[in-house]
């Protein structure tokens, strides 16, 4: 086998179709860094089949197609081909030439073909199987593939060994049948404690069987006596209500003639009733009239009152405003007098001002005289003050010596503070090293510490691993558990549905009817169905409606009369008994009248009349109607019990247990026969039998998924315990580098004591600098205060001017004190006066405006009187009318008196006619009382005809005429008493599952089925273990004799790789050799044997290099694709590579994609890879043989 071809079409960067033509020998492919070259290598892993699309170095399988640039457009999908010639049939193909093609397109999903036919990845991966070609296999090394397929975790290339190896098929096998044998067992256990659960339910089964047997016999006597019992009730209250019939039509007959004499008073006392009515009519308007007048005269009885109350207002105002006048001219002569002292007090005021100005003028002229003896004392004070800063230059010449000295006493104090500061940090340093050493002893014991933690941490995931196991048990049998009730509502189902095919429940000649008609289209169109099936009742009505409609069940609903005859005809034909229909053209609407619905109206309890409770399609509303427009549906018997007193037991009412209280007040109750179902509730319970099987499937769904999850979580923790095992590991690591660290801070330590000591002796030298500096400040400090004393002589003299100063000063401010006064004292003066002038100019206004306001009131005053006189003479004229009113109103009383005495007189006719009309209608209405009992005790008695029927229908579903077939001579009292012994006999046997002979036969006959499946299961389970066992056997013998071969190789490779040097592959448990750690040591030349993760990154290159070869010789592969496996190389090693690649490749076909000379030195074709276009990959090739 080799390959042959590669092409590329809109794979990444491969815009156009590309082809690769591949010759024996080693083909290169060179490019820059971002042309594209890696491209082939990943378009090699896609045809093969990678699934995961970081493995391609995408994220999803959009981002391997080409995505366009700003010159072409994106494509729609991807697609690689590979092509192998297969001349020497090594893969499982007939054909000399395998193409194996791949397609991908940007919704997700992938085509493959092998030779263009369709195929699965799994074909594809059968067909390189142990041919060392696969995605995951050794034929294809990538950047970064070499340290996964030899790193620290076995797991990572123990593939690659097996594939070389040749038992990846047993393992493949050996998982399968593993897979299966954990099912087999899941399995065997279900059925085992479906067995356990079957074998418990027999028994008790059988037992229940025979119960039912004992029943059905018991209530086949029961069912007889009581039919004839009923025949017997029946005929005697039929007798009953003819008697009752007879009496009515008595009655009927008299009614007539009481009626007609009725009607005759009746008519009198509408005559007499009115004449009067036209009398009151009368007085009504008379009354109207006086009650008009009475209002005039109490309105003008009013205005003359008002008119009285208006001249009163008008004298009291008159009264007010000459008071007002009064007041006004008393004040008038008081702002005169207070007018004239104002005007003395302003001349008073005005003499005040013009001293108080006088004295104002004398201080002034004080006060700028002590201004000049002020400048005089300022201006010696200055002189003084000259001669102090002489003093003052000579002092500070003095003290800038002392200065400078202290300035260099200040450096040396400095620089000894700078050596304390330097000291500290030496002192901190030492204790922060102490820390740091400190810290890495506590890093050391925590790591301890944490490593502890650890293996805890490892033993609750091993733990965790034996709690999930526990759960997967669990949810195997809630599994179970589900699966059980799935299979009972499926066989519940599956009864009641060849029930409803059957017709079962109904009586045997409108089950036949209904048969045949499922058969004969002709019948079929005739009847639209049984009143149990067009009808759909609440299952809180069931029983109540059930109950109501008794033996009416199983009326058949048909179009009209002559369908009903058509199948009347028909039954009597197949002799197949009687049946009722009911012509929707003939059937008439029974309801309830207002006055009926009014007696349960508005009580708790009541749910409604039966026709409104239930559904049913509106063609069929008179027949629905008809049968329980009358029935109403309440709660309990007592609620019914109220409702029928109010109406007086004139309708049906059945409550939700079944009781019925009948029209005529008979009841109907007790205890159901219980039975397996009711004709009403069989559709209800089909569908909730279907919903029901869809959730619990459901539910059987999520438990699954459960079961799934849990599998994952299992896994998942075996994970997480085998990367703690790795972690341990490298916490030693750490360890031993943490006691390293601590050797190092140590060193550092002892420095900082040598730094510290160097530090001390430099404090010293500057100590003995500053006394010097010190002595020679106390000199210049003597000088500076000789020079001191003659500035104090000075300053004194200047004390005292200041004080002379400050004495003038006083005596200047007291002067300006006094002026400040005479100045307030003048202010307010002339403000008093001011005020004065205003005061009076006030009351001049004041005055002015009193005799404009006394004037006005005199006028006011003058109107009111005009007003007075006007209403005396109004008051006269309304006198007057008001004497003319109240004689017209007297006349009109007594028109009045006479119309009522006249009305009372035919009052007292009517009444005697009222009278005899009563004694008529009393009759009457006797008469008619006596027909109302003579109808309720006829309902009553055709009440209990139905009620018999209905009973014998509800409990045998028998009509009258069906009853009389199973007549016979019986002792009515013997037989009473019989049935209530049967009935006993009956209730002694408590519950009795009526379905139990059938169920006990289905339940063995499943309990044998299952008990043979878990015996071929157990053989099946057998079978697997011994096929498990050969295999691992088969997988041991074939991996150690392949690993040795392996192993030889290797050594001998690595060798010559290196030129020297020695290395192994060891397995950690050669007991567990399908399990156990890989491990390889390897010892390049002039170094010691160690671990490969020891080693550094050429060198681990290099050694992956030997491993592959080592595998290639064992069993050479068609091709090997190396993607820049020589990257960490360096130039000698390239060599001794690319040399070793030159040997090996007589054998095999090696595609490398490098950038390195040495190993283009090698290579038999090239092909480049360049971006001429942005973003768009190019090939140039060359054969270089």
């Amino acid at each position: 086998m080799q390959l042959t071809k590669l092409e590329i079409s809109g794979f990444k960067s491969f815009a156009k179709k590309t082809e690769l033509i591949f010759k024996n020998g080693i083909t290169g492919i060179l490019g820059p860094n971002g042309c594209g070259k890696s491209n082939i290598a990943d378009a090699f892993r896609f045809v093969l089949g990678e699934q995961n699309a970081r493995a391609l170095r995408g994220k999803r399988i959009d981002d391997f197609i080409f995505g366009g640039t700003e010159k072409r457009k994106p494509l729609s999908y991807c697609e690689v081909s590979m092509y192998f010639d297969n001349s020497d049939g090594l893969l499982a193909s007939p054909f000399s030439e395998v193409v194996v093609t791949r397609r991908a397109f940007r919704s997700g999903e992938s085509e493959y073909s092998i030779n263009k036919t369709p195929a699965r990845l799994r074909d594809i991966r059968e067909l390189f199987r142990d041919t060392g070609i696969g995605k995951d296999g050794y034929s294809i090394i990538g950047q970064g593939r070499v340290s996964e397929i030899l790193s620290d975790r076995s797991d990572d290339r123990r593939e690659v060994f097996e594939e070389a190896a040749g038992v990846m098929k047993y393992r493949a096998r050996k998982e399968e049948a593993e897979r299966k044998l954990q099912a087999t067992a899941k399995n065997i256990l279900r059925l085992e404690d479906i067995l356990r659960e079957l074998e418990s339910r027999l028994e008790p089964l059988r037992l229940q069987s025979e119960k039912a047997a004992e029943y059905f016999r018991l209530r086949e006597e029961l069912r007889e006596l009581e039919i004839n019992l009923f025949l017997y009730q029946y005929d005697k209250s039929n007798e009953r209500l003819q008697q009752l019939r007879g009496v009515a039509r008595q009655l009927s007959d008299e009614i007539p003639a009481a009626l007609a004499e009725e009607e005759a008073y009746a008519a009198g006392c509408a005559k007499e009733e009115e004449l009067e009515r036209s009398l009151s009519a009368a007085i009504s308007e008379t009354s109207r009239t006086l009650i008009e007048l009475s209002a005039s005269v109490e309105g003008s009885a009013g205005n003359e009152k008002l008119i009285h109350e208006r001249i009163d207002a008008l004298t009291a105002d008159i009264a007010r405003r000459q008071a007002e006048i009064t007041r006004i001219r008393e004040r008038e002569t008081a702002d005169g007098e207070r007018s004239s002292q104002l005007a003395e007090e302003i001349n008073l005021k005005k003499a005040s001002e013009d001293a108080l100005e006088a004295a104002l003028e004398t201080a002034e002229a004080g006060f700028a005289e002590l201004s000049g003896s002020i400048n005089a004392a300022e201006e010696k004070l200055e002189a003084q003050k000259q001669s102090m800063m002489d003093y003052m230059n000579r002092l500070a010449d003095t003290k800038s010596r002392i200065s400078r000295l202290g300035a260099m006493r200040e450096s040396i104090r400095k620089q000894t503070a700078s050596l304390a500061q330097e000291l500290i940090e030496a002192e901190v340093e030492g204790r922060h090293l102490d820390e740091e050493y400190a810290e890495a002893q506590a890093d050391k014991e925590a790591l301890l510490k944490h490593k502890a933690e650890f293996e805890t941490a490892r033993q609750a995931a091993i733990d965790e691993i034996n709690a999930l196991n526990v759960n997967a048990l669990s949810a195997a049998k809630a599994i179970r558990r589900a699966e059980d009730e799935i299979s009972a509502g499926k066989s519940r189902l599956k009864v009641l549905e060849e029930m409803r095919r059957a017709h079962e429940g109904y009586y045997a000649s409108v089950r036949r009817l209904l048969n045949d008609a499922q058969r004969s289209a002709e019948l079929k169109k005739r009847m639209h169905g049984v009143v149990a099936e067009l009808l759909s009742v609440p299952q809180e009505y069931e029983r109540a409606v059930e109950s109501a409609l008794g033996s009416a069940l199983q009326n058949i609903v048909v179009p009209t009369e002559h369908d009903a005859k058509y199948l009347i005809n028909y039954l009597r034909e197949h002799d197949y008994g009687r049946a009722t229909l009911l012509p929707v053209s003939a059937m008439r609407a029974r309801l309830l009248t207002d006055e009926e619905k009014n007696c349960f109206r508005g009580i708790d309890g009541c749910f409604g009349i039966a026709s409104e409770l239930v559904r049913f399609s509106p063609e069929y509303g008179s027949v629905f109607e008809n049968l329980l427009g009358r029935t109403v549906i309440v709660r309990d018997i007592d609620t019914g019990i109220l409702i029928s007193r109010r109406a007086k037991s004139a309708f049906r009412i059945a409550t939700l247990k079944g009781d019925i209280l009948n029209p005529g007040g008979s009841m109907t109750g007790g205890s159901l026969q219980k039975r397996e179902f009711s004709l009403l509730g069989r559709e209800r319970e089909i569908e909730e039998l279907a919903e029901g099987r869809k959730a619990a499937e459901s539910r059987l769904a999520e438990l699954r998924n459960a079961e799934a999850e849990c599998s994952k979580a299992l896994q998942e923790a075996n994970a997480k315990a085998a990367a703690d095992a790795d972690e341990l590991r490298k916490l030693d690591v750490r360890l031993a580098s943490l006691t390293e660290k601590a050797d190092i801070v140590q060193k550092y330590i002892q420095k900082n004591v040598e730094r510290i000591k160097q530090i001390a002796e430099e404090q010293q030298r500057l100590a003995d600098a500053e006394t010097d500096i010190n002595a020679e400040c106390a000199s210049a400090e003597a000088a500076a205060n000789g020079i001191d004393l003659g500035s104090s002589a000075n300053g004194q003299d200047i004390k005292n001017t200041q004080l002379e100063l400050a004495n003038l000063r006083s005596a200047l401010q007291a002067a300006n004190d006094e002026i400040s006064a005479l100045r307030i004292r003048h202010t307010a003066a002339n403000r008093e006066r001011i005020s004065a002038e205003n005061e009076l100019k006030r009351l001049n206004a004041e005055l002015a405006d009193a005799e404009t306001r006394r004037n006005a009131e005199t006028i006011a005053i003058e109107a009111a009187e005009r007003d007075c006189r006007q209403l005396n003479d109004e008051l006269g004229s309304v006198s007057c009318g008001l004497s003319e009113s109240r004689a017209e109103l007297n006349a009109l009383n007594e028109e009045l008196r006479r119309l009522e005495s006249e009305r009372a007189a035919r009052l007292n006719a009517l009444d005697e006619l009222r009278s005899k009309h009563e004694q008529v209608s009393l009759r009457l209405s006797e008469l008619r009382e006596r027909l109302h009992r003579n109808e309720l005790a006829t309902n009553k008695a055709q009440s209990e005809l139905d009620n018999m029927n209905e009973r014998i229908w509800r409990d045998y579903e028998l009509t009258y005429d069906n009853a009389l077939s199973f007549r016979r001579d019986i002792a009515v009292t013997q037989a009473h008493l019989r049935t209530d012994e049967l009935r006993k006999e009956l209730k002694s046997l408590g519950d009795v599952n009526t379905s139990a002979i059938e169920d006990y036969r289905e339940l063995n006959e499943r309990f044998q089925s299952l008990n043979a499946q878990c015996g071929d299961l157990r053989q099946a389970e057998a079978d697997l273990n011994e096929l498990i066992a050969k295999l691992t056997e088969t997988m041991e013998k074939e991996f150690c004799e392949q690993f040795s071969l392996i192993r030889q190789n290797f050594t001998a490779t690595f060798s010559e790789l290196f030129n020297g040097g020695h290395a192994e592959l060891v397995l950690s448990d050669k007991s567990d050799v399908l399990n156990c750690n890989i491990d390889i040591i390897a010892q390049p030349p002039g170094k010691k044997l160690q671990l490969l993760s020891l080693l550094s990154g050429g060198e681990q290159a290099l050694t992956a290099i030997a491993l592959l070869f080592a595998i290639l010789k064992l069993k050479p592969a068609a091709f090997c694709i190396l993607d820049e496996i020589d990257t960490s190389l360096d130039e000698a090693n390239v060599d001794c590579f690319a040399e070793y690649l030159r040997k090996y490749s007589e054998g095999t076909q090696f595609i490398i994609i490098t950038h390195r000379k040495g190993a283009m030195a090698v290579c038999n074709s090239l092909y480049g890879v360049s971006m001429e276009e942005k973003g768009v990959s190019t090939l140039v090739s060359a054969r270089l043989d």
